[in-house]
Parts: structure tokens; sequence; C-alpha cells
């Protein structure tokens, strides 16, 4: 699916502002404050219902309004469906071709979207509930169920937390909701396995193609508990042994919801020893490897780079500019126009974009 037609009204700094895109590669430059990490946002924001930059919706309505009001035009091969999302000073309320949406992942299933920012260089250095959420997102965008036991979990998670915390502990109660969270962690385990061995085919040739090397990228998984046989078994064991800790600390302290994973390049943790360009390659290629596991244009996401060409050396933008042409419809943000790009420019100024053949 891709964006044709975007209106903004009182979104961030702009007033209003309606502007067509095409497929392939639309690169939008202009000078840093003018709006153009706002435009890409919005994208964003059709796609997730919610910012990459703050969890706060207040903050995504125009300072002099009292709401805003994204609306896109969308199309595949075989389909059209048009989103409006409503900001209010209370909530949000978002329609796909006139119809409510009852979940948000209705969003992402209609518009998927890919999306690197400059804060995302440290994602293999920073706590490892960003890497979950990576893992999260990717595998929930390819399977319901995967959401569907990922979302149970947490509220099981919730309730067995809440009732660490009770001055009288249930232990009954307690046994119930740790076997009902061994049961759930199965199936996670057994998705995040397939989906990192399934990214380690398309990650090395990814990265091979925007470095130019042949170095290997790839994910290693590091689950809290590695058992294909006895899985529930063990697991059972681990949440016996423990339990004092738990109640001590009022809280879970092991499970799905502590893992982690790291990336290699060779046999090297870039996480540990790879260098600020190492580590932003290596992230702009993870980022963008999902694209391949869509099996139809519809399914195709829209890739959105914020920023992302400031700090690479010139091969390195030559190459990733060139291989950027093959995907369906791409979002990049930069301060200035690239001698390795000979196509569409859409120049940001005084809150308006112009584009420019």
């Amino acid at each position: 699916m891709k964006v044709t037609d975007l209106e903004l009204t009182n979104f961030r700094n702009y007033k209003y502002l309606s502007v067509k895109f095409d497929d392939g590669i639309n690169y939008i430059v202009g000078d840093n404050a003018k709006g153009k990490t706002n435009l890409v946002e919005a994208i964003y924001t059709l796609s997730f219902g919610k910012s990459f930059r703050t969890n706060d919706t207040l903050e995504l309505i125009n300072k002099d309004s009292k709401y805003s009001i994204i609306k896109a035009k969308t199309k595949s091969e075989t389909s059209s469906k048009d989103i409006d999302i409503y900001l209010l000073l209370k909530g949000k309320k978002i329609r796909v071709n006139q119809k409510p949406v009852e979940r948000l992942s209705q969003l992402n299933e209609i518009l998927n979207v890919l999306c690197f920012t400059p804060k995302d260089v440290n994602l293999l250095k920073e706590a490892p509930s960003l890497r979950r959420r990576f893992l999260n997102q990717n595998i929930s965008k390819n399977s319901q169920t995967y959401l569907s036991s990922l979302m149970d979990y947490e509220t099981v998670l919730r309730q067995r937390n809440d009732a660490l915390k009770l001055e009288k502990i249930n232990f009954d109660l307690l046994q119930i909701l740790t076997d009902y969270l061994i049961r759930l962690s199965k199936p996670i385990y057994e998705y995040r396995q397939k989906f990192v061995k399934r990214i380690n085919e398309i990650l090395k040739d990814v990265y091979k193609e925007i470095s130019l090397t042949d170095e290997i990228l790839k994910i290693k998984y590091k689950p809290f508990l590695d058992s294909e046989d006895h899985y529930e078994e063990e697991l059972k064991e681990l949440y016996a042994s423990t339990l004092q800790e738990d109640v001590k600390k009022k809280v879970t302290t092991i499970g799905i919801h502590k893992e982690d994973f790291e990336i290699y390049l060779g046999d090297r943790n870039l996480g540990i020893y790879g260098s600020q360009g190492e580590n932003r390659l290596a992230v702009i290629a993870l980022k963008i490897a999902p694209y391949f596991l869509a099996k139809s244009d519809k399914e195709k996401p829209i890739i959105v780079l914020d920023d992302v060409l400031s700090e690479l050396d010139t091969n390195h933008e030559k190459n990733l500019l060139e291989y950027l042409k093959t995907f369906n419809q791409v979002f990049i943000t930069n301060t200035k126009k690239s001698d390795y790009y000979q196509g569409k420019y859409y120049i940001c100024d005084n809150n308006v974009i112009v584009k420019e053949d």
C-alpha cells in the first residue's frame, strides 16, 4: 500500500497542508525545524495511530488549536482506502473509508510503515525493551495470533505483578496466574525463533547491498529459556525456583518480557564492539529487512527514513539511494539534496511543501 495524498490540519507546525506523493523515492529536503520530520511523523501515525517521537497526543496538535486532523488516500494494485485520524484534547477518533476503527492494529494491516530515526542508531546499545519492541512490532504485523498471545501475556503479567504486591499474597491465585503465563510463553518464544531465522536470511543480503561488503550481519536471539522439547516443564521449574525472589521484589523477575537479541557482524557483537558507523548501517539494514517479508504489493511496507543520510559517507549514501530505488514507496528527509539522487524532491520551507521535479 502507498500514500498518494496527505492532508494535514493543525498538525504540529502545519496549520494546513495538502500534498500528493508518488511511487518510489519521495525525497523531502529543507533546513532544520522547518517541518520535514513532522511530515513523516504524520505518515507514521497513519500506520500506528501514534507518533514515533512522543506518546502524548497533545504534542501533535498545533499550539494554537484544540484539534488536529490527518487525512490520507492510500492505494495498492487491488484496492484503495481513505484514512482519517482526528486528534482531540481528550483522545482520538480514527476512520477508514468513513467507518470507525475498532483496534489500532487495523491501521497497520492497511498501511504498514517501517521507520528509521536518528535515535535508532543506538538501538543496539540501549535497553533490551527497545529491541523487544522491534521484535513484537514486526512479528505482530505478520501474525494476529502472536499479537493476541502477546496481549494476553501482558495482561496476565500485570495481574501476577499486582498479586505479588498484595500485603497478604494468595499463593493459589499466584500459581494459577503463573501456569497461565507458562502456557502463553511457549507460542511467543516459538514465533520469535521463527522470525529471527527468517529475518537473518534477508538481513545478510540487505546489509551486503548497502555496505558493499561480504561480512554477514545477523541477529542472535537470547531467550531466557531455550528448550525445544520440554519448554513448559522447565519453565515451571524456573518459576518455582524464583518464587521467593518474586515475592521479595514484588515483581515477576523472569519471563519472555525480559528477552533480548544481539546483532553480530561476522563474529563481533556490534552492541559492544561496533563503531558508530557500523551501528548505523546495521540498524538501517535491520529496519529495512522486514520489507521483504511481505508477500504481495498490498502488504509491502512504506519505508520512512528520517535524517538517515547525514552521517553516511558518500559511498554508503550512494549505495543506499541506489538500493531504495527498487522499493515501492520511500520517504527520505534531509537538509540538502543528494548528488546521487536524480528524481522527485519536496522542498519544505515556512510550513509549505513544494514538489520540484
